[in-house]
Formats: C-alpha cells, sequence, structure tokens
C-alpha cells in the first residue's frame, strides 16, 4: 500500500509541485506555497512543467513526498525505493499533465481547474488511505 500511495503523491508533486508536500507535511508554508502554484499555473508566461528546471524539481518533490509517505517504520531500502517510485510518478504525471493541457478540447482555465481538482483529490485520497 505505501508504494501506491508514494505513486500516487509522487502524480500530485508532478501536476503541482508544491501540493504533494503540502499534503505530505503539515506546513503553512507548503500550503501557501501551493496555492500559489494554483494560482501561477494558469499565467501565460509560466515556463511549461516538462522543461527542465521544473521537471527536476518536481521529480525531487515526488522523491521527496515518497520517501515521507512511507513512514518511520518502514526500512530504510523501502523509503529509498518509494522515493524513486515517487520521483518516477511525478515526472510521467507533468507529461501526462503537459499532454492533457496541451490536447484537452475545452477552455485552457477550464482544463487546468479541472487538472487543480485532479491533484487535490488525489493528494487527500492519498493522505486518506495512510490514514492521517
Amino acid at each position: 500500500m505505501s508504494l501506491l500511495c508514494a505513486a500516487g503523491i509522487g502524480a500530485v508533486s508532478g501536476l503541482r509541485s508544491f501540493s504533494g508536500p503540502a499534503f505530505v507535511k503539515d506546513s503553512t508554508v507548503l500550503k501557501v506555497l501551493a496555492a500559489g502554484e494554483l494560482i501561477a499555473d494558469k499565467l501565460p508566461f509560466i515556463p511549461n512543467r516538462t522543461e527542465t528546471p521544473s521537471l527536476v524539481f518536481r521529480a525531487a518533490s515526488g522523491a521527496f513526498c515518497g520517501y515521507t509517505i512511507c513512514g518511520k517504520r518502514a526500512s530504510s531500502a523501502t523509503r529509498w525505493f518509494a522515493a524513486m517510485v515517487g520521483a518516477t510518478a511525478a515526472v510521467a504525471s507533468a507529461y501526462g499533465g503537459f499532454e492533457y493541457r496541451r490536447r484537452v478540447k475545452l477552455p485552457p482555465l477550464l482544463a487546468a481547474l479541472l487538472e487543480d481538482a485532479v491533484a487535490v483529490g488525489t493528494g487527500r485520497a492519498v493522505i486518506s488511505a495512510i490514514g492521517r
């Protein structure tokens, strides 16, 4: 279950890089950054999530979330594997979200809001599954 949760929260990080950490860590700063990202994502001058700096940050965010969500009771090897799962899921969802936004036949704002709903819904589902 923890690896599935690591993949889920990693995917959230790929869609919205600060949302995964905001779900995993109860931090006001991360919640403010996540809310700001939800707004900034809709701005036309924001670079694509598949550009190297953004993709690297999303992968790191997914790795952090995957590692953290396993919990302290998991072995070190399991936690590091979960970090790799989270990073991989983040990169995959970053590309998936990019292609969705590029191809969907919806107004851009509506497409972005639906993507926000998927990220938030998935984040809540993962946190619920681990019992937080």
